[in-house]
């Protein structure tokens, strides 16, 4: 461990180069679960409607997966701003977590097509772990002087913090599920106003005394 720690660096700039490509490729995978039917023209007026109708789990899905992953990407993006150097432990750390990210678009498509209990559980775990795989990644820069001398020790801890959210918040929509699986989906809403909480706590403590 001591070893992995020795092999820094002051470059993260292929870090994120691999972790953008990423995500752009899981974007795109994500869009890929839509498949236009196999329906005559002939047919088209009668049956194309109710087949549209039936994809309103899988479009609501690909909306949620989509602004999920672009939010992590522009979290990914901003903490990198302040994580200025790497470790083999830092970079292990990502790996896993792009690899949790990688996986999303297999939970998505299996949950627009069946939405069941088991399936929300499987993508909101999937999601669960993409956070904190991402918070892990923070926490371990942060405590291991991988920042920017400049973030005071309270922010950090602090953003350490927020990212406990998003997972807090998908764990609990599993519970929800075992009640209602309606709410489940809806149940990710609150991340918005814990996340305007979070703000308004980083105000108070940015604030001279």
């Amino acid at each position: 461990m001591d070893r992995l720690k020795t092999e820094q660096g002051e470059d993260v700039s292929r870090i994120t180069a691999l972790s953008d490509g990423l995500f752009a490729i899981v974007l795109t995978l994500v869009i890929l679960q839509f498949e236009v039917p196999n329906i005559p023209s002939s047919q088209a007026t009668t049956e194309l409607p109710a087949w549209l109708s039936g994809l309103y789990v899988l479009f609501f899905n690909y909306i949620l997966s989509f602004v999920v992953v672009e939010l992590y990407w522009v979290v990914h993006h901003t903490l990198f701003q302040h994580i200025v150097k790497h470790d083999r432990v830092r970079l292990y750390l990502n790996l896993l977590f792009l690899l949790s990210v990688s996986f999303l678009p297999f939970p998505t498509e299996l949950l627009g097509t069946y939405g069941t209990r088991l399936t929300w559980a499987l993508y909101a775990l999937n999601l669960t772990i993409v956070g904190l795989l991402m918070t892990s990644v923070w926490w371990y820069a942060a405590t291991q002087d991988l920042i920017t001398e400049e973030m005071h020790n309270r922010i950090a801890k602090l953003i350490t913090l927020r990212g406990l959210i998003a997972p807090v918040v998908f764990l609990l929509s599993i519970a929800v599920s075992s009640v209602s699986l309606t709410l489940a989906y809806f149940t990710p809403l609150l991340i918005v106003p814990l996340q305007i909480m979070w703000v308004w706590i980083h105000q108070l403590s940015s604030r001279p005394f």
